[in-house]
């Protein structure tokens, strides 16, 4: 059933239901107009064949003495296509005379009536002579008739028999070759995305595929025009507020320092929680905009360096300290395809996710495996992992906060150097706890 499914199959198909089609018409008309002509043939053979065997059947009775019994031939006539024929010769009042070896002794018919007659299964053609005096008349069985036109029609019925399927396969490689080119326009269209918007050649393709080639090269246009107008909204965006919001933190921390009213001093702690959400999803927004921008390519890097130094900024917080737990190859040094602020931001937001949404107080741990795999594991219960989380904005089921921002940043820069990222709950080789797992290709 896949088949029918290509436009090529469909083709094929139809060209087969109609060529047979039309064959069955064909083949039938045919066979008719051939069984006429044969039968026309045929007859002006045993026509011909009287007309000659007359005047030598005039002679002979003549030269010789009248006969009480017919006399029967010792051969039989055959005619130039080689049918079979048989003859007899009769008297006006309808007495066998002479008869041809395998013709039979009794009359061929009751009436001695000129021209063409069929009559037991045989076709007689009837010839008078000597004013109707001596009759020849030449018969031919009509299963031989038969035979003669199935013989024929098969000569032409096989040849189309056997050249139907041959058709059909050559059908089948010129469709294919034709539609190579729609075959080469979709793997073009489908290495389009977000990161390869290139217009797609036209020049090669035939006018009626150039024609789609340059709508869709059109419609990338429109949509390289408003990514990048996207990306530069918030990357902008994003820029423009991270001096007012580091300003406002810091009179924000001051007016939390110099108030002694505790209602207002609650108020302000209140505004820098706010304002330092803010200021996070700001640099998210930044990270990701740095991440739409193609900023991953580059290495090789050592995840082993990169991991130490994002370790030991995460716990110069007091919040922090005591529950990393960094676990590097025991030998040799490990390289990934992966520009070095690109595996940073990678990193960071993978143990940010693992501190803050993990088990109170549990303890995380980034392993740098030997295989060129790099792994952020937390303690805590087993739960689902959604792979919706690789969505922007989203958030699985947690009372933690967060902008839903850090796994899709994550996602969007392995996705540039061939990374995988998979979430494992439970941990790999425990009961419990959430696992990120990121495989680089080979450096």
């Amino acid at each position: 059933m896949r088949l029918f499914r290509s436009l090529a199959g469909r083709l094929v198909a139809s060209l087969i239901l109609v060529t047979v089609a039309f064959g069955i018409a064909a083949a039938t008309w045919g066979s008719m107009t051939l069984r006429r002509e044969i039968n026309e043939a045929m007859d002006s053979s045993m026509r011909e064949a009287a007309r000659r065997l007359l005047p030598v059947v005039v002679d002979d009775l003549f030269g010789r003495d009248p006969l009480q019994t017919p006399r029967r031939l010792a051969e039989s006539v055959t005619d130039d296509e080689g049918a079979q024929l048989i003859f007899q010769v009769r008297n006006a009042d309808g007495h066998v005379l002479i008869h041809s070896y395998d013709a039979p002794p009794e009359p061929l018919t009751p009436r001695l009536t000129p021209g063409f007659s069929d009559e037991a299964g045989w076709r007689i053609y009837t010839e008078a002579a000597v004013s109707g005096t001596i009759v020849v008349q030449v018969a031919e069985r009509e299963t031989q008739r038969g035979k003669e036109t199935l013989e024929a029609a098969t000569g032409f019925l096989i040849p189309m028999v056997v050249l139907t399927p041959l058709s059909a396969l050559v059908a089948w490689l010129v469709l294919v070759r034709f539609l190579r080119p729609v075959t080469t326009l979709r793997g073009e269209i489908s290495a389009r995305h977000g990161d390869n918007l290139a217009p797609i050649r036209t020049e090669d393709l035939p006018s009626e595929l150039a024609a789609i080639a340059k709508s869709v090269n059109s419609l990338m246009r429109r949509l390289r025009m408003a990514l990048d107008a996207e990306k530069e909204f918030t990357a902008n965006a994003a820029h423009e507020l991270r001096t007012p919001l580091a300003g406002a933190l810091a009179q924000t921390e001051r007016l939390i320092a110099e108030t002694r009213d505790e209602a207002a001093q609650a108020r302000a702690i209140r505004v820098k929680t706010a304002l330092s959400n803010l200021a996070n999803l700001s640099e998210k927004l930044l990270q990701l905009a740095r991440a739409d921008a193609g900023m991953a390519t580059g290495g090789p890097t050592d995840p082993s360096a990169v991991a130490k130094l994002v370790v030991a900024d995460f716990e110069q917080h007091e919040e922090n300290r005591g529950r990393l737990r960094l676990e590097l190859p025991a030998r040799g040094t490990v390289k990934a395809a992966i520009d070095t602020d690109a595996l940073a931001i990678v990193l960071r937001n993978l143990v940010e996710n693992a501190l803050r949404h993990g088990a109170e107080g549990g303890k995380v741990t980034v392993r740098v495996g030997a295989d060129s795999t790099l792994s952020v594991s937390n303690d805590g219960p087993a739960v689902p992992a959604p792979n919706d989380l690789f969505n922007r904005f989203e958030r699985g089921a947690t009372r933690s906060g967060g902008s839903g921002l850090g796994l899709a940043i994550v996602a969007r820069i392995l996705q540039q150097v061939d990374a995988t990222l998979t979430l494992n709950s439970p941990a790999t080789g425990r009961t419990d706890g959430f696992e990120a797992l990121v495989r680089f290709a080979a450096s």
